[in-house]
């Protein structure tokens, strides 16, 4: 067997353990959008046979085939035999470990999950509420030796899981790890644009932008037409002087434009010093917004004009 000094880090063997845990993960969804238009309840009443399949064919093509998970391939590690020692590799996962290491892996979390089908089925059903209570009482004892260990692992970097402890194997690297190269050029870029993004998430709640647009439009980029303005000109009723179209439910400011209601009281609630974009009339208070009132011209009027 090896001396120790190829033992993976902590950090390696948790990454291994999320790795393996996404990747039952994705193929799970990658399964669930195959069925994604499929009318039939085939995935929720087949559930726990369909993760213990996937798990399986994972198992087959990791521990089987490769003596490691495949989170723990990526990460060039492997498990090392350090309970039964087999004739032809000793070092390396024995076949009867491969074994038991499906068994707990794929048997034990699918019992639990078809106990009460398999009690109907054995027609155990006087005993339905012992069997219910040893399987809570299994699965508590369960996470409190799973928390055991965890705290163990972090002390002594050996066997992450209770499973690992159980069957006597250890993950490790297969050859010797050369010096790592640590750099925090990453982390500093990282946590700069962090910061950076909570600034903006804190600032921007109170820029008022509706006012700054105002302001430019009025300020910075001044309406050519303001100059060849002339109130004398007939009133255009048919276009809004913030957005252009038809005007809805038509309000008057004092000049000698039209806004669409919704135009002029949005942009007054947001910005209170809004003024007109065409001739620059500001609102002085809310009630100076009026409807527009049409004056029909007289009959007088058109016998004066013929």
């Amino acid at each position: 067997m090896s001396d120790g000094q190829n033992v993976a880090l902590r950090v390696s063997q948790l990454d291994a353990a999320e790795l393996d845990t996404e990747i039952l993960s994705m193929t799970k969804n990658q399964l669930s959008k195959l069925f994604k238009y499929h009318q039939s309840n085939f995935l929720a009443n087949f559930e726990p046979e369909i993760e213990a399949g996937i798990k399986l064919l994972l198992w087959k093509f990791s521990i089987n085939t490769m003596e490691s998970t495949l989170g723990q391939a990526m990460l060039s590690l492997k498990y090392r035999n350090e309970r039964f020692p087999a004739a032809t590799s000793p070092d390396w996962i024995s076949r009867r470990q491969k074994i038991l290491y499906a068994c707990l892996l794929i048997g034990c979390p699918w019992l639990r999950d078809r106990s009460h089908d398999l009690v109907r089925l054995l027609r155990l059903d006087k005993w339905r509420d012992n069997v219910q209570q040893v399987i809570k009482w299994v699965e508590t004892g369960f996470k409190l030796a799973t928390l055991a260990n965890f705290l163990v692992f972090l002390r002594q970097g050996s066997y992450m899981s209770v499973l690992e402890r159980l069957l006597g194997i250890r993950s490790v690297f297969p050859q010797q790890q050369g010096m790592r190269q640590v750099t925090f050029e990453y982390m500093t870029r990282e946590l700069l644009w962090h910061g950076f993004s909570e600034f903006l998430f804190f600032i921007l709640p109170l820029v008022n932008f509706q006012k700054v647009k105002n302001f430019v439009l009025q300020k910075i980029l001044p309406s050519a037409s303001k100059s060849a303005l002339s109130h004398n000109a007939p009133r255009d009723f048919t276009s809004c002087a913030v957005c252009g179209d038809w005007p809805i439910r038509a309000q008057e400011i004092g000049c000698h434009h039209v806004f669409c209601y919704f135009c002029i009281h949005s942009n007054y609630k947001a910005d209170p010093g809004f003024a007109c974009p065409l001739c620059s009339q500001k609102i002085g208070k809310e009630r100076d917004i009026r409807s527009v009132t049409i004056v029909p011209r007289s009959n007088n009027d058109d016998d004066d004009n013929t």
